[in-house]
C-alpha cells in the first residue's frame, strides 16, 4: 500500500517528539512492505531516502509561529500518488491546503495537540479544522484524556485512541545502579515549565539536575544556572545512544510542563521503559494519564515549585523510588510497546483506504 505521511519535519533532521514518531512509524510501515513517503517542509522537490522510506520536501516560503507557509503544498498533495494520506496535526498549512484543494482521496489524521500558543488564529482556522477532522476516515488521539478534553475531538464519532510507544528493545534498563541525578529532557520552551523547575531547584540545595535539550530559552536557563550555584548540568542535544545512557543513569525524570501544548510527554515513556520513574504535572492532557500517580511516578499541580520540590524529596526515599521504578517499567511494557501500537495504526490506515475503495466500487 502507498502511504503518504504529512508533517513539517522528520527526525533526525529535526529533533522532537512528533518528528521522532513520524520517523519511527514510517520505518515500521516500510518494514512491513508498504511504500512510504514522508512530506516535509523545505526547499521543494528535494528527495532523500531514510530508514526504508522516502522523504520529499514540499516548498516552504517561511515559517510563521512555527507553521510552514507553503502555497504549493496543495499541488504537491495532488500530484503525490497514495492509497491513503496520514496527516500529523497541528499543521494548519496542510489542513488548509487539503480543505481548499477539493481532493477526495482517503486520509487519516493523528491529532497530537491542540493549538495553544497561537489560539488567536482559531476563530478563522477552527472551522476548517473541524470539517477536516469530521471528514477524515479516522482520527487518532494519543490518549483517552486528550480525546475527552479537546474541544476539537470530543464530539467526533471517528476517533480511535492509539498511544505513542517506544522501542522496548532499545529503551530498557541497564541493570546498573543510577548515578543519582534528576533528569529533564525536552525543548527549552515556555510551556515546559522550566522556570518552575529552576525555582524548585533553588529549594533543593545539593541536588544534581541534568538537563538535555535546547531551544529558545536555552540562553536564559544557562545564565540562571551559571549564576545560581545550583548543581545543574546542561548537556545540550544528545545522539540517541547518549540519550539512552543518560536515561539509564537517572534516578527519576522531571516533566514540569504547565500548558496544554504538552499533550503526551513522550520522554515519560522513554524514561519509564528504562525503569526510571517520573515526576510530572496534572495538566488536563495525556501527561498524567501516561505517568500514573503512585504507579509509575508522582503527579503534582502545574506551576507549583513547592509541590515539585516536595515530590523530589519523596523520590529520595529508596523504597518509594524502587516501587515506582518497578511500576514505571511494568506500565511501559504493558501499554507503550511501539511495535504493537504501530501495528494498530497500520490496521487503521488499511481500513481507511479499503472503506473508500469499497465505497467507490
Amino acid at each position: 500500500m502507498r502511504i503518504v505521511q504529512v508533517y513539517k519535519d522528520v527526525h533526525p533532521f529535526v529533533r522532537g517528539g512528533i518528528e521522532r514518531y513520524v520517523h519511527d512509524l514510517s520505518a515500521f510501515l516500510a518494514g512491513r512492505g508498504h511504500d512510504v513517503t514522508v512530506l516535509v517542509a523545505g526547499r521543494g522537490g528535494r528527495r532523500r531516502e531514510l530508514s526504508g522510506f522516502t522523504v520529499l520536501e514540499y516548498p516552504c516560503l517561511c515559517r510563521v509561529l512555527s507553521n510552514p507557509v507553503s502555497p504549493g503544498l496543495g499541488a504537491v498533495l495532488g500530484s503525490t500518488a497514495a492509497d491513503v494520506f496520514h496527516f500529523h496535526l497541528p499543521l494548519p498549512s496542510a489542513v488548509m491546503a487539503w480543505s481548499m484543494s477539493g481532493y477526495r482521496e482517503p486520509y487519516a489524521a493523528t491529532y497530537h495537540s491542540d493549538i495553544v500558543r497561537q489560539a488567536f488564529l482559531m476563530p478563522f482556522y477552527g472551522p476548517f479544522l473541524r470539517r477536516f477532522l469530521r471528514r477524515a476516515g479516522r482520527v487518532l488521539a494519543t490518549s483517552p484524556a486528550y480525546r475527552d478534553t479537546s474541544i476539537y475531538l470530543s464530539g467526533l464519532d471517528n476517533v480511535s485512541v492509539v498511544p505513542i510507544g517506544v522501542d522496548l528493545a532499545h529503551f530498557r534498563p541497564s541493570g546498573r545502579p543510577s548515578e543519582g541525578y534528576a533528569l529533564f529532557v525536552g525543548r527549552f520552551r515556555g510551556y515546559k515549565g522550566i522556570e518552575v523547575l529552576m525555582e524548585a531547584w533553588r529549594n533543593l540545595p545539593g541536588r544534581r539536575l541534568v538537563m538535555v535539550g535546547g531551544g529558545p530559552l536555552e540562553g536564559r536557563i544557562r545564565s540562571i544556572t551559571e549564576d545560581s550555584g545550583m548543581k545543574i548540568e546542561l548537556r545540550g542535544e544528545l545522539e540517541d545512544d547518549q540519550l539512552l545512557e543518560t536515561y539509564r543513569g537517572a534516578s527519576f525524570l522531571v516533566l514540569p510542563s504547565t500548558m496544554r501544548s504538552e499533550a503526551f510527554g513522550m520522554v515519560q515513556v522513554e524514561a519509564m521503559a528504562c525503569g526510571v520513574p517520573v515526576i510530572s504535572t496534572g495538566i488536563p492532557t495525556g501527561v498524567p494519564w501516561v505517568n500514573m500517580h503512585g504507579v509509575s511516578g508522582l503527579v503534582v499541580p502545574p506551576g507549583d515549585p513547592e509541590a515539585l520540590a516536595d515530590a523530589v524529596r519523596s523520590m529520595e526515599d529508596p523504597a518509594t523510588r524502587d516501587s515506582l521504578s518497578a511500576g514505571a517499567l511494568e506500565r511501559a511494557r504493558g501499554t507503550f510497546d511501539s511495535r504493537s501500537l504501530f501495528a494498530e495504526v497500520e490496521e487503521l490506515l488499511i481500513e481507511v483506504a479499503d472503506e473508500v475503495r469499497g465505497g467507490r466500487g
